[in-house]
């Protein structure tokens, strides 16, 4: 993860997804998601035309379940509308701000005990 936002890069993201899609189900029931995680997904799908939408992962990193979330640009094609993911390049350089976001706090442990959701 990035040292000054909680961004990951590509390669991070392929490993934790794959991660989550070869480990059996957990107890995992929701993430606590920082507002400024949402801001940033959000600034960078802002200004587009059409539908602005973003996308969430599941993912594990080390025994740890995360969410992690793209911004995604509309595509039309035969008639149908594609998201495909915005992502930067494996290293990061020159991706006009593209970022993965890392949403680090599962429930549990971070639930609301008095939640009926839980």
């Amino acid at each position: 993860m990035s040292a000054t936002d909680d961004t990951i890069t590509l390669a991070q993201a392929i490993s934790w997804t794959s991660n989550w899609r070869a480990t059996p189900a957990s107890n995992v029931r929701a993430f606590l998601i920082p507002i400024e995680d949402l801001q940033g997904a959000l600034s960078e799908i802002q200004n587009q035309s059409g539908s602005p939408m973003a996308r969430a992962y599941l993912a594990i990193d080390n025994g740890v379940e995360k969410l992690i979330i793209v911004g995604t640009s509309q595509e039309q094609k035969g008639g149908v509308t594609i998201y495909r993911d915005l992502l930067p390049s494996n290293d990061g350089v020159g991706d006009a701000g593209n970022s993965i976001y890392d949403f680090t706090q599962p429930c549990p442990p971070d639930c609301d005990p008095s939640s009926p959701l839980n």
